[in-house]
């Protein structure tokens, strides 16, 4: 009975990292219909009309409606989805991003069709390319703000077990890499020919001279002056002497 649930825990982190990507893909997927449904509609003039009573003279792409529809309210659906999914297991996201993602895209569009419009003729669709700078300011400027907060979510600590623990363990362990090449060689020939680091600790201490020791290694290792190998070496000797 106990052997059931290390896997009844795995299930459930595996159906929460499902969870967290499939509702990210719905989000993407809405902001991108909603992307080419405009682009299908800037490209025979900018605008269009279905139903009524009255003579219509552009006809809207077939199916463009619909995207449009179902991209609006996707998107909104499956992004409200994902920020529950993150919240609830506690995974760094990319919410920050969305406002950006939108308004860039949309932007890019106004630009494109703004410098080449359709139709005869050539020149500059001025109302598109202000349209455009709107956008781009729009996005943009949020963009500046949201950026550096999102890159420390990925790599703050998270509670080991969690599938924000995995994803950023995954992270941590690339930063890991990163940071023993970036190491002056003279730093590197020191850490692997010096001995281990060996946390002062009297014999008999007590819990609070223990947890004082161990909170001590983590501060040496979190400023990267011991390494994952010295960190682990370091913690076993504090928990294990007498």
């Amino acid at each position: 009975m106990a052997e059931a649930f290390p896997e009844r825990d795995l299930f459930e982190r595996f159906r929460a990292t499902i969870g967290v990507f499939v509702t990210l893909a719905g989000a993407t997927c809405g902001m991108t219909l909603l992307y080419l449904a405009m682009r299908a509609v800037m490209e025979i003039g900018g605008f269009c009309a279905e139903g009524g009573a009255f003579v219509i003279e552009h006809h809207c792409p077939k199916g463009s409606t619909g995207l449009i529809f179902g991209g609006i309210w996707g998107g909104l659906i499956f992004f409200g989805l994902y920020a529950w999914q993150v919240s609830k297991h506690h995974v760094p996201s990319f919410l920050g991003l969305g406002w950006s993602a939108l308004f860039l895209s949309l932007g890019w569009n106004f630009l494109e069709f703004g410098l080449n419009p359709p139709g005869p003729g050539d020149g500059l669709a001025w109302g598109w390319l202000i349209c455009a700078i709107v956008f781009g300011l729009m996005g943009g400027l949020p963009l500046l703000a949201v950026v550096k907060p999102i890159f420390r979510g990925f790599f703050r600590e998270e509670q080991p077990g969690t599938v924000g623990g995995i994803l950023s363990g995954a992270f941590g362990a690339t930063a890991s890499m990163v940071r023993q090449v970036a190491r002056p060689s003279s730093t590197a020939t020191v850490s692997t020919t010096s001995a281990p680091y060996s946390p002062p600790r009297a014999p008999g201490s007590s819990a609070a001279d223990i947890a004082e020791a161990l909170e001590r290694i983590d501060a040496l290792h979190r400023s990267g002056s011991l390494t994952d190998e010295e960190f682990e070496a370091a913690k076993l000797q504090v928990l294990t002497e007498d």
